[in-house]
């Protein structure tokens, strides 16, 4: 799936070559439900109730598989907890987790209640009791997940590659099926299962099915499969259940989609949208018009081609609103290469998931400009509901955004600023020794804990999130947790995450060369980085490990305080 900012417009050629018709999606109102989880842990003691001081209950949003939706809900000094969650699907896979133990269980609508006794937690094969909305289905999955624990095999899938290979998709789908279904059959022969049940492990297994094939062909690039195999039997649209699975089919989809897409770039394919529909945006989003340009532009939203003066007027305003305007671009002509290639359900999915992956990428302006120009033209309810779900989550903190833009602008460098409680800015114009000594000067004698990363990479956000989990562990005496940031974006868009994250720690921005520099320093190739130094400024660890794995993070730093 390209994204915006590995596209890039050539604006002298590509007007010349606005060609194809314009189309508009329809656009209908539509609601969230909800599901409130409530429960209680009997006998929690002192010590579980500090190892884990809350319950999360996390769901998934089908634009983005890697993204786990939680809510914490703190327990109570009786054990007791609760939350409420909204629901965009009629039901959803939900998962319960406290401390190491987790399940997960069926929503809907109304109200879910878990019992859990803590004596049993390790004991017992299925320590959860629901009562509530999906009662008895979900106490039936608690059983079947227990048995599919101890009776599903494991799952070879070079050896399943073996299997499918050379035959037909429709027969590869129909193999790997009955694979999939080996131990749901073997839990069948012994257990009547219940009809909502049935059909919630039936689409769990469609989905493991579909992701595989869709990972198949990308790897083979097969672009024959969904001409192959029926669209329904991959991702039936009437399916009732939101699943993990479903999100990673969804999304081998979007690559499967994008595989078959030969080149997106305007620059190097010629490729274009019409010039109604690029007029129609400078007509919409474009305010500095002069009366004469704002007049032709209206005119050109109804014809089919410009003359070569309209060519040049359209060069004039682009680079007038180049920001503006080449995301908008973007994500036209992505979507008038996708209509040659997926089908309009499959279409409705791109819309929506081309904004979920770039929303991370661009500032908050954009994020708006995007979600509006997009959202009406989602028609799916469900897609809909997922890109607000998504863009609410993004946009939720924009207060706290304006006020750190106002405590620390672009035009500050080597000035650190307290943004939020224990949260520092750092625009750094240092290298090597230099920049190490600004760090050791910020950390006032205590170990520091540097992680080099970028907003434009996605793991390396991960790591910066996780990384929290260990300082609630340390004391801020001992240790610096210093996060070493450079980024195709922007400055801005680096400040907005931190503000929207408020991830505690010195938070320094850099040119690519100086992270580069610090890389070398820490012997990394790559990021996400981590290295820990001394009181005094001195490499202790290079290539340390990354907040992703805790427990090493932890052990490292504990043996230094």
């Amino acid at each position: 799936m390209p994204t915006l900012r590995h596209i890039r417009f050539a604006v002298s050629t590509s007007l010349l070559t606005l060609l194809f018709a314009f189309s508009s999606a329809s656009y209908a109102q539509s609601k969230t439900d909800s599901i409130t989880v409530k429960g209680r842990i009997k006998n929690l003691t002192i010590q579980l109730y500090r190892q884990s001081p809350n319950v999360t209950i996390a769901r998934n949003n089908i634009l983005q598989a890697s993204r786990e939706m939680a809510r914490p809900a703190p327990l109570q000094p009786d054990g007791s907890f609760q939350v409420t969650l909204p629901l965009v699907y009629p039901y959803e896979e939900l998962y319960f987790n406290f401390g190491q133990i987790s399940t997960a269980f069926l929503a809907s609508a109304g109200t879910v209640e878990i019992a859990v006794d803590a004596d049993s937690l390790f004991l017992s094969e299925a320590p959860f009791r629901f009562s509530g909305t999906n009662a008895q289905v979900n106490n039936q999955l608690t059983r079947y997940k227990a048995f599919e624990f101890k009776n599903r095999p494991k799952i070879d899938n070079r050896q399943l590659s073996r299997r499918v290979a050379g035959r037909s998709a429709e027969d590869s789908r129909k193999i790997l099926t009955n694979e999939f279904m080996t131990t749901y059959e073997k839990y069948r022969q012994t257990n009547e299962v219940l009809p909502l049940l049935d059909q919630y492990i039936n689409s769990v297994i469609r989905y493991e099915v579909a992701a595989f094939l869709y990972d198949k062909a990308l790897a083979e690039q097969d672009s024959r499969l969904e001409t192959t195999v029926s669209v329904s039997s991959l991702r039936p649209a009437d399916d009732r259940f939101l699943t993990v699975q479903r999100t990673t089919a969804m999304e081998r989809f979007a690559e499967y989609a994008g595989a078959r897409v030969p080149d997106l770039s305007l620059t190097s394919s010629g490729r274009s949208i019409p010039i109604s529909t690029f007029a129609g945006l400078v007509d919409r989003y474009v305010t500095d018009l002069s009366e004469t340009e704002r007049s032709r532009i209206r005119e050109l939203k109804t014809a089919k081609t410009g003359q070569n003066r309209d060519i040049t007027m359209l060069q004039r305003i682009m680079q007038r609103n180049d920001e503006k305007l080449s995301k908008l671009l973007t994500y036209e002509t992505t979507m008038a290469q996708y209509r040659k290639v997926v089908d309009s359900t499959g279409l409705e999915y791109m819309k929506a998931h081309f904004l979920a992956m770039n929303m991370a990428t661009i500032e908050l302006k954009n994020q708006e400009l995007l979600y509006q120009h997009i959202r009406p033209q989602v028609a799916d309810p469900y897609y809909r509901l997922s890109l607000e779900e998504l863009y609410r989550l993004e946009v939720k903190d924009s207060a706290t955004v304006r006020e750190v833009a106002g405590k620390f602008t672009d035009r500050q460098l080597d000035e650190p600023v307290e943004v939020l409680s224990g949260v520092t800015l750092l625009r750094s114009s240092l290298y090597g020794k230099e920049f190490i000594q600004q760090l050791q000067k910020q950390a006032q004698g205590r170990l520091i804990y540097v992680l080099a990363w970028s907003t434009d990479v996605e793991p390396s956000r991960q790591e910066v999130l996780a990384s929290q989990a260990i300082q609630e562990q340390l004391s801020g005496r001992d240790i610096l947790f210093a996060y070493v940031c450079s980024n195709e974006t922007s400055m801005n868009h680096w400040r907005e995450w931190v503000a929207k994250n408020k991830p505690k720690g010195l938070h320094v921005y850099v040119d690519q060369d100086q992270l580069l520099n610090l890389m070398g320093t820490l012997r990394s190739e790559s990021i996400p980085a981590a290295g820990l130094l001394g009181r005094d400024g001195k490499i202790i660890k290079r290539d340390a490990p990354l907040p992703s794995r805790p427990d090493e993070v932890l052990k490292l730093i504990r043996e230094k305080i």
